[in-house]
């Protein structure tokens, strides 16, 4: 089995993103280790976030359970951070599915403070 085990996401203040990561997505920030303010997602993957102001705008999609989904939208909200239901809109609801690596889902995209495309998702039926 291959699983995914990190990535370097180049962000423009390492310590600043952490904190968003955590704060808006519920990731766990570990602390500095080398070059990297490292982000835990899950016990399996981190963010490695590198102070360097990116060249390349990455997406990143993160499967959430409904209760974290529920969480990162109420984030969005309380923060004044614009997003929307499909990958160009940043517009608010309503929300819609979109097409993943396991099928339809619920979806809402906003971008991180360097202007990187996040996508969290959920597989599980709404309310």
């Amino acid at each position: 089995m291959v699983i995914l085990d990190h990535i370097i996401l180049r962000v423009s203040d390492p310590t600043a993103s952490a904190c968003f990561y955590q704060e808006v997505l519920g990731f766990r920030h570990e602390g500095r280790m080398g070059p990297f303010e490292l982000v835990r997602v899950n016990e399996s993957f981190t963010l490695d976030l590198m102070g360097e102001t990116p060249s390349d705008l990455m997406h990143l999609a993160f499967s959430l359970d409904r209760i974290s989904f529920d969480a990162v939208h109420r984030n969005l909200g309380e923060r004044s951070i614009a997003f929307g239901s499909t990958p160009f809109d940043r517009k608010g609801g309503p929300l819609a599915k979109s097409q993943g690596a396991r099928g339809m889902a619920d979806a809402w995209y906003f971008y991180d403070p360097d202007g990187h495309n996040l996508e969290v998702r959920c597989y599980e039926p709404g309310h």
